[in-house]
């Protein structure tokens, strides 16, 4: 047997992801909120495409064939939450634990690849099948939500399961320490106050701005004069992020005000999990008081 894979779908996926979310022996244990028109999951896969951090739909594949589907959408962005649902494998491929090695490596995917903190999902509590694979994989039953869902003519429990980065053996990545830049940013938009955000930055930390009559600025305190002096007035949402090698991040972003516009980039790079660089590019130019 090949090893299991995971991949993000595309639409050629889309007769897959129709026939699995509609078989009779998957469909019945799938939240009946989870969509099942051809419609509806492909408007899915594309937003998956078009917000990698955010939503998410995947293949599973095992033997050079798709064997299961899993997906994951963002709960909370300044937490770095997210939530996980819709994992199907095909009957044919039962009994392998394809599920386990692919639930696997989305854990290291979510954590490490896009920056998630805490991963979470709720099962209903007949489907002894999916709480025995939750277990398995590392998931730690957190509650109950007594018969909270009407499924098949009855009320039924939620199991709730959560997951946090500190349960996995991996090291952190650049995209986590972008991410938690961003949080860090958008709090001092909030609050006129920088120290949190400036916390990240290594003493000798280097800042420019490409498309903006400022800087660049050397060392923490000329960083933290130039905001002071000029703070931002709007907070920022990435929108891509990737990892080129063990130093360098380079994510697309947007202002809050225009989220759906790419406003450029930030490439950051890393030393440890402090910043020692960070480039802000700026698509259209911007004027600076």
């Amino acid at each position: 047997m090949d090893e299991a894979r995971i991949r993000r779908a595309e639409p050629r996926d889309l007769d897959f992801f129709v026939e699995l979310s509609n078989h009779a022996d998957v469909e019945p244990f799938l939240s009946a909120r989870r969509p099942r028109e051809p419609e509806t999951l492909l408007a899915e896969i594309e937003r998956s495409l078009r917000e990698p951090l955010h939503f998410g739909r995947f293949v599973i594949e095992a033997d050079g064939r798709r064997a299961g589907i899993m997906g994951f959408q963002v709960e909370n962005r300044r937490s770095r939450i997210a939530s996980l649902g819709g994992l199907a494998v095909h009957p044919e491929f039962r009994g392998r634990r394809i599920s386990d090695e692919a639930a696997r490596q989305f854990q290291r995917h979510l954590i490490r690849d896009l920056g998630y903190h805490r991963l979470q999902l709720e099962i209903y509590a007949f489907n002894e099948r999916a709480i025995a694979h939750a277990e398995r994989v590392g998931f730690v039953r957190e509650g109950v939500r007594r018969r909270a869902y009407r499924r098949h003519g009855e009320w039924v429990d939620g199991i709730m399961f959560g997951l946090v980065r500190e349960d996995l053996d991996v090291p952190v990545s650049g995209i986590e320490v972008l991410r938690d830049h961003v949080v860090r940013f958008n709090d001092g938009v909030r609050s006129g106050q920088w120290s949190s955000m400036l916390e990240q930055f290594t003493e000798g930390a280097r800042m420019a701005f490409e498309g903006a009559p400022v800087g660049p600025f050397q060392g923490r305190e000329a960083i933290a004069a130039a905001y002071r002096d000029q703070p931002p007035d709007d907070e920022i949402e990435l929108l891509d992020a990737e990892e080129l090698d063990g130093e360098l991040v380079i994510a697309r972003y947007a202002w809050t005000a225009e989220p759906d516009v790419a406003a450029g980039e930030l490439r950051l790079r890393r030393a440890g999990d402090e910043i020692a660089e960070l480039v802000v590019t700026f698509d259209r130019g911007v004027t600076w008081s």
